[in-house]
């Protein structure tokens, strides 16, 4: 085995306890963004709507949820509240929002709440993966399951 190959794998290791929460309304995208996500490693939940993904969370109270990938706008609540009630029940969730919307526009609906990472609509498959591996590496999920605060993993 060469080095390069040992990096991708415990990359992949990395990943698989990382749990994104993707909430998309338009369901071949959802699928489409699920089965990415899965190919890189990642524990995949998914949701249609803002009501369905705050269930998910509110379902697992002793699992963390690491990423939100939403969509801003939905039907009966939007990525944007959505993010403020996950922020309520998992302070440390990280918000990637989509949207077709232009990024000042979704920043002024966040207002001094949370401040979201972003794509625009439409975005590539690379350009995707790339903003969830910045995530992670910026912020203490990149530790794993050693993270302090990790629950459900000691």
């Amino acid at each position: 085995m060469n080095s390069e190959n040992s990096e991708d794998s415990n990359e992949i290791g990395q990943t698989r306890d990382i749990t994104i929460l993707i909430v998309e309304d338009d369901s071949p995208l959802l699928e489409f963004f699920s089965t990415i996500l899965r190919r890189e490693g990642y524990k995949v939940l998914k949701a249609q709507n803002g009501v369905e993904a705050l269930e998910i969370a509110k379902s697992r109270p002793d699992e963390r949820i690491d990423i939100l990938l939403s969509d801003v706008a939905m039907p009966y609540r939007g990525g944007v509240q959505l993010a403020v009630n996950l922020l309520e029940i998992q302070p440390h969730i990280q918000v990637l929002l989509t949207s077709a919307m232009p990024f000042q526009e979704i920043s002024n609906q966040c207002g001094t709440k949370f401040h979201p990472a972003f794509l625009a609509k439409p975005f590539s498959v690379s350009n995707l993966t790339a903003k969830i591996k910045t995530i992670v590496e910026s912020t203490s999920i990149y530790l794993g399951p050693h993270a302090r605060g990790y629950p459900g993993r000691s």
